[in-house]
């Protein structure tokens, strides 16, 4: 009896994995809601290097439509790292340096397909991403409790920023799910932390591996 149990619950599974399969492929890349995760890397510069990498992890929503479509992500990069910011005491101006622990990014981005096949599909957008430093810390001592106000201040107004975001990739049709891999650029802001004035690279860069499930269209059908 327990045996037939088991082989009742395992045919059971079998079935709604098939069905779940058989569904995916039936659903088209277009007029579709994908869920996705992801992980990757995150290259960064800050105030003690130029050049740096830090681990990348992911959630994101993409929208489709025939020939474009809404991307939304929210990712977290796992760092630690030293910032700074000038500082005018009493004493001259100096740069106060900052410790900074792992960045949150939130994405939005307009979509376009070109390029479509049946199981590969190319994509690329432009969006806006809104970026924040998640645990900050002043290494350097004050010598007043205003200074130390007047630090904390200058903290808060570089551990987040906006910053234009531009991505491409491709996406593969696979059963159940589809994987995809995507690279990031977004041009390096002075006014946030993670930038280095001695730094030639222009950009903050990403390169992201993942799977997106398609759990239905985006659009309402006629009835």
């Amino acid at each position: 009896m327990r045996f037939l149990r088991v082989l009742a619950v395992a045919t059971g599974l079998a079935s709604v994995l098939a069905q779940s399969s058989s569904a995916q492929d039936a659903r088209q890349f277009k007029d579709a809601w994908f869920w996705g995760v992801k992980g990757g890397g995150l290259l960064y510069s800050s105030a003690s290097t130029p050049s740096s990498g830090a681990p990348l992890v992911g959630a994101e929503w993409l929208i489709t439509r025939t020939n474009g479509g809404l991307y939304l992500s929210l990712d977290q990069a796992f760092m630690k790292t030293t910032g700074g910011f000038t500082d005018r005491d009493t004493s001259g101006i100096f740069t106060r340096d900052v410790s900074l622990k792992n960045l949150r990014r939130f994405t939005m981005a307009a979509m376009i397909f070109p390029a479509q096949t049946r199981n590969l599909h190319p994509y690329a957008g432009a969006g806006l991403a809104f970026n924040q430093i998640a645990g900050t810390a002043l290494l350097s001592g004050t010598t007043t409790s205003a200074r130390y106000l007047v630090a904390q201040d200058s903290i808060q107004r570089k551990k987040a920023a906006f910053s234009p975001i531009f991505l491409a990739g491709v996406q593969a049709r696979f059963r159940p799910m589809s994987l995809f891999a995507q690279a990031t650029a977004s041009p390096v802001q002075s006014s946030f932390f993670l930038s280095n004035n001695n730094s030639s690279r222009p950009f903050n860069y990403s390169l992201e591996f993942g799977a997106r499930y398609n759990v239905g269209s985006s659009i309402d059908r006629a009835r």
